[in-house]
């Protein structure tokens, strides 16, 4: 089948294009929020070789498709205009479930569109430190300027990257939430003490690189919207409705959410501080858990965590967790790749392991580990193991990115090169003992 062919089957197969509420995609999955889960025909979605797994977790139907998502996403977008169901469903009070599960599925939606914005931030700025490590460019050249911006602003502006997909996921004006972040975010405005506004003084916020507070305003601002859309006569809607919605969001952003915000994301900073103090033991369980959140797609929302982390303190001691469960995956599925007998099994498993080696574990995750399932065990272990030496030789990631063979340089920081090779002989661990692990345990595959 072709890519529209592909499209059109699974649109069909979850309930067809009436039943999508919202769609949205990340590096490996097709994240559909659904009106009526009656209507999805699993079974063969499950049977379907282009689905690698499926996942439904905290609002959202996923389907796992691998590196074709993109081209793929586009092609269901083509069949399912969303802007038809958003307006269909905009008088209805949204995703159903539990309220966790709306949050996460909330925090979630709203951050896995802009990560592709950290991927190239990364990758950049894991190029820039090893052109200036090598002496190839220099610091105050014309190419590091510019290089340096992509590598920075990147994370400076990711906060109107996560408004601007909040709001298209909560169905307000995205590109009003997007400006009213990229005011705040502005040098004028972020970090600065004595600001006042009619009379009111503001506490000195940090909004760059904060996605907290974007993740606080969106909801306000589309309840706000809700009531203006209702109350403001049709005649002067157009008009009014935009001003009037922006700047009592700016106003209650900088009254109130941007320190609540500021409030929670140091919080959360300093809670990294506080459980990297167990060292050893918290990373190794940190690492454990890896896998299993990747497997119930809800790895994203740890990405406040670390983008304040980084911001407090200029490193983040809990992301390279991600590093060590990674490379433990990439090892496991490289072991069936070796010790499996059948060749589907081994072709499948080696090609999912060099892109589990690229932070695109999700085809060595459904693919291998969990459908044979002790290699999964395998890799947990590797996981964790691995991560007690993160613990031990405490190591940090001075710069927002996927953890990849090629983005290692990202933990070149602290003034030596020690970071560095602490974390190349981790994930070199980790790649082993999982590796090790499944191999000792074996696999079933039948």
């Amino acid at each position: 089948m072709n890519y529209q062919e592909i499209a059109s089957k699974i649109l069909e197969l979850v309930g067809g294009k009436e039943n999508v509420q919202t769609l949205t995609c990340c590096m490996t999955r097709l994240r559909f929020v659904l009106q009526d889960m009656s209507k999805v025909n699993e079974l063969a979605l499950q049977e379907m070789e282009e689905v690698k797994g499926i996942v439904n977790q905290g609002g959202q139907y996923q389907l796992v498709i691998g590196a074709k998502v993109e081209t793929l996403y586009h092609e269901v977008c083509k069949l399912c205009p969303q802007e038809e169901n958003q307006v269909k469903e905009a008088s209805k009070s949204g995703e159903k479930g539990s309220i966790p599960s709306r949050i996460l599925a909330y925090i979630s939606g709203s951050i896995a569109p802009a990560l592709s914005v950290l991927i190239a931030a990364g990758f950049t700025s894991a190029l820039l430190t090893l052109l200036t490590q090598f002496n190839l460019i220099s610091a105050e050249s014309p190419t590091y300027f510019l290089l340096n911006k992509i590598a920075t602003l990147g994370f400076t502006y990711l906060p109107v990257m996560v408004a601007f997909g909040a709001a298209k996921r909560l169905r307000t004006n995205e590109y009003l939430a997007g400006f009213i972040i990229l005011v705040l975010c502005s040098a004028d405005v972020t970090g600065v003490e004595g600001l006042s506004i009619f009379g009111l003084q503001l506490p000195k916020v940090n909004y760059a690189s904060n996605i907290v507070p974007a993740l606080l305003m969106v909801p306000i601002m589309s309840v706000v919207d809700k009531l203006l859309t209702r109350y403001i006569p049709d005649v002067v809607k157009s008009a009014f409705k935009p001003f009037l919605l922006g700047i009592a969001t700016f106003m209650a952003t900088v009254v109130v959410i941007g320190p609540i915000g500021a409030f929670v994301g140091n919080s959360l900073g300093n809670f990294c501080v506080w459980l990297s103090g167990f060292g050893p033991i918290s990373m190794g369980i940190l690492s454990f858990f890896h896998p299993i959140l990747v497997m119930f797609g809800s790895h994203t929302i740890l990405t406040p965590v670390f983008m304040n982390e980084n911001v407090l303190y200029g490193f983040s001691r809990l992301s390279p967790k991600a590093l060590t469960g990674n490379f433990a995956m990439a090892g496991a599925t490289i072991a069936v790749a070796v010790k499996a007998k059948k060749p589907l099994n081994k072709s499948t498993s080696a090609s999912a392991g060099i892109t589990a080696l690229l932070s695109v574990t999700e085809p060595a995750l459904y693919g291998t580990l969990l459908r044979l399932k002790k290699p999964f065990v395998g890799a947990l272990i590797g996981a964790a193991i691995s991560g007690v030496f993160l613990g031990i030789f405490d190591v940090k990631s001075y710069a927002g990115g996927p953890p990849t063979i090629f983005t290692m340089p990202l933990y070149m920081g602290g003034g030596t090169m020690t970071n560095f090779y602490l974390a190349c002989l981790c994930a070199a661990l980790a790649f082993v003992f999982g590796f090790v692990a499944t191999w000792l345990i074996g696999l079933d595959e039948d």
